[in-house]
């Protein structure tokens, strides 16, 4: 699903009013009804809504859902701050369909919201290139402060789709955030959780042919592409065919990190793992993973050496940066022309030897969370320029990495960031990263181009996350947990 530009989303609105062809009100009603839809299904209970107007078209959309849901049988008010006379000409239409308002002229207008109800904010749209202030700005911070479920018309007041929060100005904290047609760049971005809340697309019947034909940058993974990734065995396929993974992970005192990277790797199809870790990791790792081969390094604490292999090959987890360490990747890396995965302290590494980054072969994959990242591409004004920068590092180096996090960004070595849509809050625990590693390295050794791994890999991550959460009945789960529901999750994509 791409990620348009308020400005595009503007000229399809266009595009379709002219070549549907659709006039703009009847164009605003149907956008009017989806919302009120998804809003019914969101809140099958009926509460007092009340409902605040600009006089723009975010306004006209207000005026329509209080028709629409006034309909409904809800009892719902409906006030509009400015003056009516200067509103737009679908603004006027809804308001004459609408006829029972009330005006919000100053402070001493607002009402009293009773706790429990519904606050719907249609002030402003995705159209809006200013801080609030004023009148505006006040009511804001007063709905924002009210014991009330909020909801925002497609966008929240205040809020800019594509670009950061000025220094000032009042901005709605939405509870949940409807959207429509498309999702907002913005919806993406931790700096922003609390204006956007949860949030939902709702289609509106934009012309497809014109959305088909925009150029973005910024995409929303969707479960029908990435099923399409899914490796398919041949019926006479052996071990060796589908996929050989060398893992290169541990030190003393973080073998689990190694452990955990090949349990993954063997969940996610690798047919043979072998795993290289210094000497007072053999055991362990022989004992917690049978089905793996083992190499033992030189170094009884840290790896000193990296062997060469025509396998794929991993690098990172509980790896240690030690001088020796260090070493033995800049040797390795010398002799290395295949993708590699790097994760975890293979990062910390190259971050502490940016020159060994020149020497990383193209289309590798980086795995970094946010901390990381800041030690490869520097510090970030904000989470825009964070991804601007993304896109820049991945360009100049010709790299795919992803970003980990909530909506995780996967940036491709064009530059094009596509977002995560699967996981949840429980997969932010230790060895969660590691188990990610060992399900890109298996990917990428069956034979999926970088980009391909790195996007199902992430996918499926993600979805092992929520089939444990919700398996387990519990929000708090570890990073075995996440590899056990490795099976649930390629399961749950194929039969999507």
């Amino acid at each position: 699903m791409k990620i348009l530009s308020s400005q595009q989303i503007r000229e399809a609105d266009q595009y379709t009013i002219k070549h549907e062809p659709i006039s703009s009100i009847d164009l605003m009603e149907r956008a009017s009804n989806a919302f009120v839809n998804k809003f019914l299904g969101l809140h099958p209970e009926k509460k007092l809504v009340y409902i605040f107007c600009g006089t723009g078209n975010n306004g006209g959309d207000g005026l329509s859902i209080g028709r629409l849901l006034t309909g409904r049988g809800w009892k719902v008010h409906v006030y509009i701050v400015g003056d009516p006379e200067k509103g737009t000409d679908d603004f006027k239409i809804n308001l004459e369909r609408l006829k029972s308002f009330e005006s919000i002229g100053r402070i001493d207008d607002f009402p009293n919201i009773p706790s429990n109800s519904i606050v719907i904010d249609a002030l402003f749209g995705s159209g809006l290139s200013r801080p609030i202030e004023g009148l505006f700005g006040a009511l804001i911070k007063f709905l924002n402060e009210q014991n009330a479920q909020r909801i925002a018309v497609d966008i929240s007041s205040g809020l800019f789709a594509d670009s950061p929060l000025s220094d000032n100005g009042a901005v709605f904290e939405a509870d949940y955030s409807i959207s429509f047609q498309l999702p907002k760049l913005i919806f993406f971005l931790p700096d922003y959780e609390k204006y956007v809340g949860q949030w939902r697309v709702v289609d509106i019947g934009l012309m497809k042919n014109f959305i088909q034909n925009q150029k973005t940058n910024f995409y929303l993974s969707q479960a029908k592409e990435i099923k399409k990734l899914i490796p398919v065995r041949s019926t006479f396929a052996h071990k060796n065919q589908v996929g050989r993974l060398m893992i290169v992970a541990g030190s003393k005192g973080k073998m689990g990190a190694a452990v955990l990277c090949t349990r993954a790797a063997f969940r996610s199809g690798a047919g043979l793992v072998n795993v290289h870790v210094p000497c007072c990791g053999v055991d362990i790792l022989q004992i917690s993973i049978p089905e793996a081969m083992v190499s033992y390094d030189e170094g009884e604490a840290y790896i000193e050496s990296i062997p060469k292999t025509t396998d794929t090959i991993a690098i990172g987890p509980g790896l240690g940066i030690s001088k020796e360490t260090v070493e033995a990747l800049r040797v390795f890396l010398k002799s290395q022309n295949k993708p590699l995965v790097i994760d975890a302290d293979g990062i910390n590494i190259l971050a502490n030897n940016l020159e060994l980054i020149n020497m990383l072969p193209k289309e590798s994959i980086l795995t970094p969370h946010p901390g990381e990242l800041k030690r490869l591409i520097g510090e970030w004004e904000n989470d825009f320029d964070k991804l601007d920068k993304l896109r820049a590092f991945c360009i100049k180096n010709e790299f795919n990495v992803v970003l980990k996090g909530a909506f995780s960004a996967t940036c491709n070595s064009h530059g094009v960031i596509y977002f995560n849509p699967t996981g949840n809050p429980g997969l932010a625990t230790a060895g969660s990263g590691d188990a990610l590693t060992g399900m890109i390295g298996a990917l990428l050794a069956q034979g999926l181009s970088p980009f391909d791994a790195l996007q199902l890999a992430v996918y499926l991550h993600g979805s092992a996350g929520d089939e444990a959460t919700r398996e387990l009945q519990t929000p708090w789960i570890q990073a075995s947990d996440i590899i056990d529901f490795i099976p649930q999750a390629i399961g749950s994509l194929l039969n999507n």
